[in-house]
Parts: C-alpha cells; structure tokens; sequence
C-alpha cells in the first residue's frame, strides 16, 4: 500500500485583492446548468436573472473568493463558458511552503 504524499501547503504572495485571478463567464455560451456553483466551495458562482422561461446564465458574484491557480470550473463546465486568465502570469503570486 502506498502512501499518498502530503497536500502542499500555498501562500499568496500578494493581498488577495491586488490579484486579477478569477472566472469570467461567456454568457452566449452558458446554459445556466450550475454545475460550476455545485463544484465551487468558495462560492464565487451564483445564478444570474431569470430572462424569459429559460433557467438563469450563472455569473461570477465573487471574483476574489476564487483560489488562486485553480482551474476546476474550467473543466466541469459542459458548454465551456468558462475562462480563467493564463496560470504563467499568476504563478509568482503563489509560493510552496512547507
């Protein structure tokens, strides 16, 4: 049985509120499934107005709740409405800690 390494522990290396790091969402391309809302802890998704009888397009209501070099949402998103900013112009702000 194999021991599974030990999670790496990250500081930012900047207050969270000076780093541009967070979603943007296509809302021609969203469909409003939430899938990015039920996969974010941090909770920086929510449903935006309701237009006509379709379900709400989700937007980012909490832009710097997002962590830092995350990309999961990315990924969940079936109609790929989501977008982050490249991780190489973000990486100096995270350091490794022990």
């Amino acid at each position: 049985m194999s021991i599974p390494a030990p999670k790496q522990k990250r500081r930012l290396t900047a207050p969270r509120e000076e780093i541009a790091w967070f979603p943007t969402i296509d809302p021609d391309l969203c469909n409003g499934c939430g899938e990015c809302q039920e996969l974010c802890r941090p909770g920086v998704f929510q449903p935006g107005s309701v237009v006509g009888e379709s379900r709400p397009k989700m937007r980012v209501a909490n832009p710097y709740n997002c962590v830092v070099l995350c990309t999961r949402c990315v990924a969940r998103c079936p109609s790929g409405a989501i977008s982050l900013p490249s991780a190489e112009d973000f990486r100096h702000f995270v350091e490794i800690i022990n």
